[in-house]
């Protein structure tokens, strides 16, 4: 195993346009330069790439509404890092151009062999909430992690991309990991021709970074419930009183997933009734990391800690280089993360944990 690689942490604080501006002038050059070649990881035909900035663009209003202040924030991390603030806003809809990508392709852009897996378990005191982000390789040197204190709100790390608003992380109250689902606008799965494009709605990042403002599991999943949401994902959640669960999302449709087994897993089939879910018994076949998940932390039911949670989040099928850790090509586990909800400390792996140790960060 490699030394432990800390994350680039970005410090902010103070109103939101201010923990933007502190965040764009810290990673001016790196925001700049992954603005420059956005489109061409995310959308490679570039023929569609006006097509594919203007369907994202038609999701500022949404997040206006949804979260204004977030949207000060972009303004901030554009007036740091002189960028527009439609190319810093782009930054943060990199799950919706993959999959606004796979509808214009008629097809569903997840795969259930390459995205991300996530974890949640009750502790002795509050919960653990991990998750291991899978996705291009090229992404790696863009990572970073955020650490902001709001005012008037709860303080967090959350990793992003350079110049997006943030991912799944940690706050005072709760965590977040989260997944890429099959893009279906409603309930049902897509047809032989693929799944139509439901349009704008409130991305991913910007979601996240509402999650983790909230005070528990059940404020978290009142703002899912009330937000249109423009990408299809499960967001895992725990907070500092042990409730944990699944929430699996498209636009416009949600189902929450519990377990009386103390803990919960989730990669990238839909798994609820309510979107024609697959049962376990299946999954060992159509979704070996959704599977594999399960299993491992059903071993050690009743005896979940930190270390078993991230000894699973290293698992290679057998005989094989990839699995929960994920190793191929073109895509790789870019982090892990262990989030303790209630302690205030996140361990995260830089890049797949099966080759780097897991460094702590503290609120």
């Amino acid at each position: 195993m490699e030394k432990a690689k800390r994350f680039r942490v970005i410090e902010m604080q103070g109103s939101h346009f201010e923990m933007g501006r502190a965040y764009g002038v810290q990673c001016r050059d790196l925001i700049r330069d992954l603005a420059g070649r956005f489109d061409g990881v995310f959308v490679r035909d570039e023929a569609r790439w006006p097509e594919a900035r203007r369907a994202m663009a038609e999701a500022v209003s949404s997040v206006r509404a949804a979260a204004p202040e977030l949207i000060e924030e972009v303004e901030g991390i554009a007036a740091g890092a002189e960028l527009s603030f439609d190319d810093v806003f782009h930054l943060s809809c990199s799950a919706e151009l993959g999959q606004w990508r796979g509808c214009m392709e008629k097809r569903s852009a997840a795969s259930i062999s390459d995205e991300c897996t996530s974890f949640a378990a009750r502790a002795a005191a509050g919960s653990l909430v991990a998750w291991n982000m899978d996705w291009h390789r090229v992404l790696q040197p863009y990572m970073v992690l955020l650490k902001g204190r709001p005012q008037g709100g709860p303080a967090f790390l959350a990793f992003a991309l350079a110049g997006s608003v943030g991912r799944p992380g940690l706050s005072e109250h709760v965590a977040v990991s989260a997944n890429q689902l099959p893009y279906r606008p409603t309930e049902s799965p897509p047809g032989p021709d693929g799944p139509p494009w439901a349009g704008p709605g409130v991305p991913y990042c910007f979601l996240s970074r509402m999650l983790l403002a909230q005070k528990s599991t059940r404020d978290a999943l009142a703002v899912v419930e009330s937000t249109r949401r423009m990408a299809c994902l499960n967001y895992t959640l725990g907070d500092a009183t042990g409730d944990i669960c699944c929430v699996e999302t498209t636009p416009a449709a949600h189902a929450v997933l519990r377990s009386d087994e103390g803990f919960v897993t989730h990669a990238n089939s839909y798994h609820t009734p309510t979107f024609h879910g697959l049962p376990e018994p299946e999954r060992k076949e159509r979704d070996p990391r959704a599977h594999a998940a399960h299993a491992l932390l059903l071993e050690r039911r009743g005896r979940l800690d930190r270390e078993a949670i991230a000894a699973a989040q290293t698992y290679h099928f057998p005989g094989k280089h990839t699995g929960i850790c994920h190793h191929a090509k073109a895509s790789v586990t870019l982090l892990a993360f262990v989030a303790e909800v209630g302690k205030g400390r996140l361990w995260a792996a830089y890049g797949p944990p099966c080759e780097h140790e897991p460094v702590l960060y503290e609120l």
